[in-house]
């Protein structure tokens, strides 16, 4: 039981950490944006399951992210 907790807390400290390199990548040009926001993603992903739910129910990402996906994972079961 605290074990999952601080690994929640961990995912929301790494979550955070992300948010806030993409937001100083709005701000710097030198600095990509887009990485950090994914990883955001990701790790509030991780934390919430609603939210897992709703990113995989979402228009956007079964019309750019699902296809390149299922791709990825063609390949890897193709491999072994």
């Amino acid at each position: 039981m605290v074990l999952r907790v601080l690994i929640k807390v961990a995912w929301g400290f790494l979550g955070s950490l992300s948010f806030m390199g993409g937001i100083i990548g709005l701000l710097l040009p030198v600095i990509p944006q887009v990485p950090f926001f994914l990883v955001t993603i990701f790790c509030i992903a991780k934390i919430s399951p609603r939210f897992h739910k709703w990113l995989l129910s979402n228009r956007l990402y079964l019309k750019y992210l699902a296809p390149i996906i299922a791709k990825f994972r063609l390949k890897r079961v193709v491999k072994s």
